[in-house]
């Protein structure tokens, strides 16, 4: 099922403003009634399970990080391989350490792994046209075909560092590539030509231009490689695909097909790596690289039509995977997407990367169900070195509550938020704002104790009632009794009531740094209909790929929360990716701002004028409805002038 079916689905089954039914949102069937975002975090309803034996690999000195890696099944022998990136700490370049790859095999299907060495023999091997040959060569994706096995690698030179990625030198370069071998264990043997280099590449939509992590899959005439593509300090990330007759090349052009430039929705901040087939459609998995590392998505096409950028469907948007409250995963998945493969027994085997709590790699295996995505009941939800939020996409007033959870570190229920949302900053490691963290009402449940509070506009925390646990919170119940009387339950057992006043506004959770709630039960009564959010400023520049020169942030209380940002140079645009039925674009307007054009997807809506005789407060400059529900991307696009940002605020509409 698609996102468009889905989103559908929840509001015929949200909204009804009664207050008497409760509505367990730890249902799978209404998973879609959950906000979620590459950086505020996701509440995953899915099925993958750990296989026995994690973690496969741990790094140590001087390759700490092993955070990238394939995992392959030899259509053969039926072996299994895992092909493991080794890098140093921080991605660091050195040229007497280069990362590299090796290769672990079982012949068990996952029960006992064996380190079979490099897949390169360590000779040197120097492309055309370039005068260095490569040492670095972690990430590689293998498929069998013909009697070979085929490889697409990334490559470095020795000298090649990040600072010089951008515009290499002569003498240093990186890129994709291609190598053939007998075995799956390799040796591997490069190709003459490389498939891809930085320093030979035409920066994409203006900003993409280093080329890494491939996928090769062959097709019915052709090979195709699916290449990573990053933008430097502008933090987006596009799949580029390319194709040629033979595996070895030459490939053809490069063609963007999925980035934060295309017209319509796109999450930020994703990274795609590796691709995977099955049943004549290439998957496409990506994830976040904000901070709390807890969202993933998929993206899906069939084979042949691969290389059409509008044929490629948004096929699971959130729910896709989740982190384990375990040492070897304490920083949830990182590095890559998971890599796997959908076996003869109908189940989807993963590996996946992720880091330990003393920030080394490792490298894991887990599986589920192909048929099934998700849990009968329940989801995960956590944040690691960044908190995660997530809201339902209902607003209201809020009468009980009752959650039953597994809580590791500490978890917030909370309701009455009325924050804006968004991210700190356009770039990696993004957490959310400091606003979108104000604003609400909230029970802190730790497994040594419980606190309730009121966060205010700053931000700081009020503690209203606070107590000590002698065991872990499994359930909570939180009601009004009476108007203004609030009583709170843990494990079954009353622990407070008092005065707490009630506060319109949205209901979720928040998860701190490192901390974990496997949430089997979350049911709501209240005065709840269809919600009404707000987008920062922030939202709008992460959306559409956009370099934090091009901007300047500013707090002025023209603004509606206090800060925003002015463009400073004419071309750029905010693009902001959203769930919504209509919108509103709020800015503050005065002498000296220009103008800017209005889109929805790929449909220009309007112009708007940022200019007034006197300076004025935030409002709304540009509203419009109607729009079909469902995912959108909202564009605010310059045409002269400098622009302001404030807030767009996006409106969910009512049932069908």
């Amino acid at each position: 099922m698609g996102w468009y079916p889905c989103f559908l689905m929840v509001l015929s089954c949200m909204g009804g403003n009664d207050a008497s039914a409760g509505r367990d949102f730890a249902e799978p069937g209404l998973r879609e009634a959950w906000l979620r975002h590459p950086v505020l975090g996701d509440p995953s309803f899915d099925a993958f399970e750990r296989i026995p034996g994690n973690p496969l690999h741990r790094g140590s000195p001087p390759y700490l990080w092993p955070v990238n890696g394939f995992l392959f099944e030899d259509p053969v022998s039926g072996h299994w391989y895992v092909y493991v990136g080794h890098y140093l700490e921080g991605y660091a370049h050195a040229a007497e350490n280069p990362s590299r790859c090796t290769v672990f095999r079982s012949t068990d299907a996952a029960a006992t792994w064996e380190e079979l060495g490099p897949v390169f023999t360590g000779e040197p091997h120097t492309f055309e046209d370039e005068i260095t040959p490569f040492s670095g060569a972690p990430d590689v994706s293998v498929v069998y075909r013909d009697g070979r096995y085929h490889m697409a690698f990334d490559w470095g030179t020795p000298n090649l560092t990040w600072d010089v990625a951008a515009d290499p030198p002569r003498d240093a370069n990186g890129g994709a590539a291609y190598a053939w071998a007998e075995r799956p264990e390799g040796p591997f043997h490069p190709a003459p030509r490389a498939i891809a280099g930085t320093r030979q590449q035409v920066p994409l939509a203006g900003k993409y231009r280093r080329m890494y992590a491939s996928t090769i899959i062959p097709r019915e005439q052709d090979w195709l490689v699916l290449t990573l593509t990053d933008s430097g300090p502008y933090f987006g990330w596009a799949l580029v695909g390319r194709t040629a007759k033979q595996p070895e090349g030459p490939y053809g052009n490069e063609t963007l097909l999925l980035h934060p430039e295309q017209a319509g929705y796109h999450p930020p901040l994703m990274e795609f790596f590796p691709a995977f087939v099955h049943d004549g459609f290439l998957y496409a998995p990506a994830t976040s690289v904000a901070r709390n590392r807890n969202f993933q998505c998929i993206w899906r096409v069939p084979i042949e039509d691969a290389m059409n950028p509008s044929a490629w469907r948004l096929w699971q948007h959130g729910s896709v995977w989740h982190a384990e409250p375990v040492e070897h995963e304490h920083h949830g998945i990182w590095g890559q997407t998971f890599s796997g493969f959908v076996g003869a027994d109908g189940a989807f085997h993963v590996m996946f990367p992720a880091r330990d709590s003393a920030g080394r790699g490792t490298i894991n295996l887990a599986r589920r169900p192909w048929a099934r995505p998700y849990r009968a009941r329940g989801f995960h939800f956590s944040g690691h070195a960044g908190p995660s939020l997530t809201l339902l996409r209902e607003t209201g007033t809020l009468e009980h509550l009752t959650m039953r959870a597994e809580i590791q570190g500490s978890v917030a229920v909370v309701w009455g938020h009325t924050a804006p949302l968004g991210p700190d900053r356009p770039a990696s490691d993004a957490m959310p704002h400091p606003v979108t963290l104000s604003r609400y009402d909230g029970l802190e449940l730790r497994r040594d104790g419980w606190t309730l509070f009121s966060c205010d506009d700053a931000g700081e925390r009020h503690t209203a009632a606070e107590g000590a646990l002698e065991s872990a919170p499994e359930t909570c119940s939180i009601a009004w009794t009476a108007p203004g009387v609030l009583g709170l339950a843990l494990n079954g057992q009353p622990v407070w009531a008092g005065p707490f006043a009630r506060k319109a506004g949205a209901l979720g959770l928040l998860a701190s740094t490192f901390s974990h709630a496997d949430v089997t039960q979350f049911e709501v009564a209240g005065d709840f209909g269809p919600g009404r959010f707000r987008y920062l400023y922030s939202e709008g520049l992460v959306g559409v790929a956009q370099h934090r020169d091009h901007w300047e942030e500013t707090r002025d209380p023209a603004f509606l929360y206090g800060t925003g940002t002015v463009s400073r140079q004419e071309g750029v645009a905010a693009k902001w990716n959203i769930a919504c039925s209509g919108f509103a674009l709020w800015s503050p307007t005065g002498p000296g701002y220009g103008t800017a054009e209005v889109w929805v997807d790929d449909r220009r809506l309007g112009e708007v004028s940022f200019a007034s005789a006197g300076p004025q407060a935030s409002h709304v400059v540009f509203r419009a409805g109607d729009l079909e529900p469902g995912f959108h991307a909202i564009w605010v696009k310059n045409v002269s002038g400098p622009i302001p940002l404030d807030v767009l605020e996006g409106e969910l509409g009512t049932r069908p």
